[in-house]
């Protein structure tokens, strides 16, 4: 991290972010800076100690909007692409579970992040390369493969 950059107050970078493996994706044409940019202040949910996991919201902003493109207007009550949208994240949730056990951000990392030494353990043991890492790369892929569904 360079020198300055800015904190949350307790001395945790705020620009932490996955490695530049995932940036881009150019074997797909997909370009998730946009997406990293749209859920960019999730970390002030993260920090409350109490939240879903930051990339399963990430994603189901990314699924709603997926299913929403070329919408003229708001979905509606029994819009077909809100259902749409409804199912995909529900799917994504539940492969979720079935693969990790849980949802939850404090019980999948086993840090608080309301806790300042929790949150200096997970970046100083790098706890979220078995975790984080993991998690990003099974809903990245749900996500790029919705993606290419969407596009047939």
């Amino acid at each position: 991290m360079e020198e300055g950059s800015p904190t949350d107050g307790r001395g945790i970078y705020l620009n932490r972010s996955y490695p530049s493996s995932f940036e881009g994706r150019e074997d797909t044409g997909w370009d998730a800076t946009p997406y990293q940019w749209a859920t960019a202040g999730y970390m002030g949910a993260i920090n409350s100690g109490k939240t879903i996991c930051g990339v399963l919201f990430g994603a189901s902003i990314y699924l709603s909007f997926l299913n929403g493109m070329g919408a003229t207007n708001a979905p509606e009550l029994k819009d077909e692409g809100r259902l749409k949208a409804i199912k995909s994240v529900n799917e994504l949730f539940n492969g979720f579970i079935n693969q990790f056990g849980e949802t939850d951000c404090t019980t999948l990392t086993g840090c608080d992040w309301s806790k300042k030494e929790d949150l200096k353990r997970y970046f100083k043991e790098e706890i979220y390369k078995d975790t984080c890492f993991r998690q990003f790369e099974y809903v990245i892929e749900k996500c790029i493969n919705e993606k290419a569904m969407a596009n047939q």
